[in-house]
């Protein structure tokens, strides 16, 4: 199941590479870092402190982004001279800059901690309507509206989609198990699945701070 969130969050969620066209770009640094060796990269950006937030752009600072999370909370990010802004797949990025940066914009971030603990940019991704179309043969984001027996029904700009649950279904918050019961409206949630005759059933439901590799082990069922 970890495989599985990880394969899908990167390849889906952070859509089609756009971790792999960040990492192209990066300092000569980081690329030395570990030459030679094959290892995780989820391990290696953990063990060096990474940490990485995707959600939608609230405002645009000359020195900050305030960012509304899966959640709905706010996260700040500020960025420097060496913070990277890009789009599009990784085998034609486009460079941007944080003036081509507006609210609404949805951006996946990677970043490190200061020495005051902010979260500094190395680099912004601003994912396209393209790739959210893609992502949404596989996963399914939004506000939940209303949660009715097992069908969550969540919002986002792209319309309305309903998230069948069962007794598959693995939710989790902050990386950790939760059940059904602690989801309720308002929440922002992503959800891993597939069409099955003619509606999304979710495999996994997700809320919070979407940590790589989908949490901790425990994968904690609703009865």
């Amino acid at each position: 199941m970890r495989k599985n969130i990880l394969s899908t969050l990167v390849t889906g969620l952070l859509l089609s590479g756009c971790l792999i066209a960040a990492g192209q770009n990066q300092p000569a640094d980081r690329k030395a870092e570990g030459q030679g060796q094959r290892s995780d990269p989820g391990s290696q950006e953990q063990a060096q402190g990474y940490n990485r937030v995707f959600g939608t752009i609230a405002s645009v600072g000359v020195d900050r982004l305030e960012i509304k999370r899966m959640d709905g909370t706010a996260q700040t990010v500020m960025v420097s001279d060496q913070t990277q802004y890009q789009e599009g797949r990784r085998d034609a990025p486009k460079d941007l800059h944080l003036e081509d940066l507006k609210p609404g914009d949805r951006v996946f971030v990677r970043g490190r901690a200061n020495d005051n603990k902010e979260l500094v940019a190395l680099v912004v991704h601003r994912v396209t309507g393209e790739e959210m179309q893609r992502f949404s043969g596989d996963g399914a984001f939004g506000e939940i509206t209303s949660i009715d027996g097992n069908q969550i029904k969540v919002r986002n700009r792209q319309g309305d989609k309903t998230i069948v649950v069962n007794n598959q279904t693995v939710f989790m918050k902050d990386g950790q198990p939760i059940t059904l019961k602690d989801l309720k409206a308002g929440d922002r949630v992503l959800a891993m699945g597939k069409e099955t005759g003619g509606q999304f059933v979710a495999d996994r439901v997700m809320t919070g701070q979407v940590r790589r590799g989908g949490g901790t082990g425990a994968d904690r069922r609703e009865p």
